[in-house]
């Protein structure tokens, strides 16, 4: 399959208020997770090394402090920031929304708050070469819990149902919050986020819009092969993901 070009949304609206002071100034993004580099500066050097070439930052709490950042930033990757004045009353599903008309085959959705692995986006950057059908990056090695966003898949890989309160035995494991959607189910997925939004259901996430849609939606269960990534919730996040950061310095220097 030919790329025209690589493209990434990286979700970061969000208020982060599990995480107190740290956040209260700060998106969680741009918290430091290895000496000064932040999560986002780390994403966008795996996301440049990975030949992504366009990045659009949807941005909300704190927002101007990402869109200093773009400025100020002697980046490879072109960056954008796309403002969603609403982050304090609608959860990510509306972020998502706001990115409709950008969103396609080439693209890559990410939630803006992992410390993961190089090799999770070329695990995915490597299935966007070769076939056009939707994935979500799920890790199928580790325990998955209450929090964890979990997984249905069915006999052919499919994803089923995508929630946190799906039954822990059953999951076939966790979302990580690394998604592409094929050209035809980027319509079915916009207009389900469209019927819950005009529903009200604003505090949804964006997996709720998925999870409704999987009639009508082919999307694929794609292992991380079991290699280090965390997401930042909580304090005790951000002290592993420093750890997770730190065990894989050498892969952002190489």
């Amino acid at each position: 399959m030919q790329i025209d070009s690589l493209k990434v949304i990286i979700l970061a609206a969000g208020m982060s208020s599990r995480l107190g002071k740290l956040t209260k100034q700060l998106p969680k993004s741009c918290l430091p997770v290895d000496g000064s580099i932040t999560m986002l500066e780390r994403n966008l050097q795996i996301l440049e090394q990975c030949g992504f070439e366009s990045a659009v930052i949807v941005t909300g709490h704190a927002g101007d402090v990402i869109e200093n950042f773009i400025k100020n930033r002697d980046s490879i990757i072109r960056l954008e920031a796309l403002r969603n004045t609403e982050f304090a009353t609608m959860n990510n599903i509306y972020s998502c929304y706001l990115v409709r008309d950008i969103l396609d085959g080439n693209t890559l959705i990410m939630n803006s708050d992992l410390v993961i692995s190089k090799r999770i986006i070329q695990l995915a950057v490597d299935r966007m070469k070769v076939s056009e059908k939707s994935f979500m990056m799920v890790d199928n090695h580790n325990q998955v819990d209450e929090e964890s966003m979990k997984v249905y898949v069915n006999a052919n890989g499919i994803i089923t149902r995508v929630n946190k309160s799906l039954d822990i035995e059953e999951s076939a494991g966790e979302y990580i919050g690394v998604l592409r959607l094929s050209e035809t189910d980027v319509v079915e997925f916009v207009k389900s986020t469209d019927k819950i939004l005009k529903n009200g259901e604003t505090d949804l996430y964006y997996e709720d819009a998925i999870d409704r849609a999987t009639d009508k939606l082919t999307v694929y269960c794609a292992s991380t092969e079991g290699v280090l990534w965390t997401e930042i919730d909580t304090l005790s996040d951000y002290k592993v993901a420093m750890e997770i950061a730190n065990d894989l310095r050498s892969e952002i220097l190489s």
